[in-house]
């Protein structure tokens, strides 16, 4: 194999590249990867995709911190792996498994967790709290932590009941203004919303006349009175309110403002021949669906209805219900609004090809484009776009299953550069093109080809001056 365009040096910094993205590189190859002076994509590769046992166990084991720091974001790593991070002789490393703990909430096992509280830096006691399964005497000794931060974070509403009634008053009357605040937010106690006309009337926060329409039992007189509220806001926060009686919100169904009659609309009380007589307009894109109509996913016939609802926001959030029943499938598919369409095709895995590969091919942007990849997607056929003047349907064309290796490796000399990188990357490309690309500007992506053969990866890997590990001992 010869070096080709791009010179050999880049050769040697994409083949390593292109294996460590590779998903059929073995723990032979990503091994040593990982073992090399200049790993490549500065360790991403560590945190993007599932490891080997063994290439974790070395990772684990490196000396270099930017690799464990990297293994701590993978999110494949199991928790009582995680924990052994927590126990890491580099402080950032710690804090990168403290952050991973709190973001992805994952348990760590007791010991991690109490080294974590017991750490040196107070940046990354400061993160504990977060965690889950947090015990409790670890979240009374970071209460007590010198550094004010930490006991800020360490106080919440969910953990002041918890913690013990002395440290409470010890926190109540601490001489750092960050931690009294924050005790100020945790015992604070919500009053009561209006719900009587003289209660609301008499209420000055503006917010909480507004939740007050929208949520509180209210009263009927206090009903009547925000019908002809002459905030437009507030009274289509009373619409939405379960609690106003059915007559009064049907008043509000022929309100002048838009908001207001679409916030009727979506009512549970309301049938479907009511609903369907209140004139609106429905938003394009993504319109949350009341709670209602969530709480009901779980009702395989409660979904039936749903899809045949008159309403396209009830019949959307049927559409990305789990569970769906095969009935309710065959209607969303074919219904009149894009909307509903496309949340079928985004949240259904029985979404029908056919409706995936029109929205795909209909659409643009980072949703339609993400439809490539659900289960339907990829079926034979495909391949008849190959020769589409659309570069992102030429790149459809290659999720064929059965596309024909000429075919691929026609599209590796396609002129858009992605489609070139996918032809280059796809299993079904014959084994001496292939080996030709590996030598050209699309060399990173070949390498990234899993049809490549162990011992051309381990030929790479030579090439670009990666030395072989010591064999591990047979266990």
């Amino acid at each position: 194999m010869t070096a080709a365009a791009g010179g050999e040096a880049a050769l040697r910094q994409a083949w390593p590249t292109g294996l460590a993205a590779n998903p059929a590189a073995p723990a032979a190859v990503l091994d040593r990867l990982l073992a090399a002076d200049r790993r490549p994509d500065e360790d991403r590769w560590l945190s993007a995709r599932a490891l080997p046992a063994g290439t974790v166990e070395a990772a684990l084991a490196h000396p270099a911190p930017a690799v464990r720091r990297r293994l701590a974001d993978n999110p494949h790593l199991p928790p009582a792996l995680l924990g052994r991070l927590a126990l890491d002789r580099d402080r950032t490393v710690r804090r990168a498994c403290a952050l991973a703990a709190a973001e992805r909430q994952v348990v760590l096992p007791a010991e991690a967790l109490a080294a974590l509280a017991g750490d040196r830096d107070a940046n990354n006691r400061r993160l504990v709290p977060a965690c889950p399964g947090l015990p409790a005497d670890l979240r009374a000794a970071l209460a007590r932590d010198p550094q004010p931060a930490v006991r800020a974070a360490a106080i919440t509403r969910e953990s002041w009941p918890q913690l013990p009634a002395g440290l409470r008053h010890e926190l109540t009357a601490d001489r750092d203004p960050m931690v009294r605040a924050a005790v100020r937010t945790a015992r604070r106690t919500e009053r009561p919303l209006p719900r009587t006309l003289a209660e609301y009337i008499a209420e000055s926060d503006p917010r909480r006349r507004e939740r007050a329409a929208a949520h509180a039992p209210i009263e009927r007189r206090l009903g009547e009175w925000l019908r002809y509220d002459d905030d437009p806001w507030i009274r289509t926060a009373a619409a939405g309110n379960p609690h106003l009686p059915t007559d009064l919100a049907l008043a509000l169904a022929v309100d002048p403002a838009e908001q207001v009659r679409l916030a009727v609309s979506v009512r549970p009380d309301l049938t479907e021949p009511q609903r369907a007589a209140i004139r609106i307009s429905v938003p394009d894109g993504r319109t949350a669906a009341p709670a209602w109509v969530t709480s009901r996913h779980g009702d395989p016939r409660a979904l039936v209805e749903l899809a045949a609802s008159a309403h396209p926001l009830l019949r959307r959030s049927a559409a990305a219900a789990p569970g769906l029943p095969a009935e309710a499938v065959r209607a969303l598919a074919a219904d009149p609004d894009p909307g509903v369409r496309l949340a079928l095709a985004e949240h259904c895995p029985d979404a029908p090809h056919e409706l995936l590969v029109e929205l795909y091919a209909g659409g643009r942007g980072r949703a339609h484009d993400a439809l490539a990849e659900r289960p339907n997607f990829a079926r034979p056929g495909l391949a008849r776009f190959a020769g589409h003047p659309d570069a992102r349907l030429r790149l459809a064309a290659l999720r064929d299953p059965e596309v024909a290796p000429e075919l691929v490796e026609r599209l590796t000399a396609d002129p858009d550069r992605a489609v070139a990188r996918a032809a280059a990357r796809h299993p079904r490309l014959p084994l001496a093109v292939l080996r030709r690309l590996l030598a050209s500007e699309l060399a990173e992506a070949a390498a990234a080809n899993p049809a490549l053969p162990l011992e051309l990866m381990h030929c790479l890997l030579d090439l670009s001056d990666v030395p072989r590990p010591v064999e591990r001992p047979a266990a």
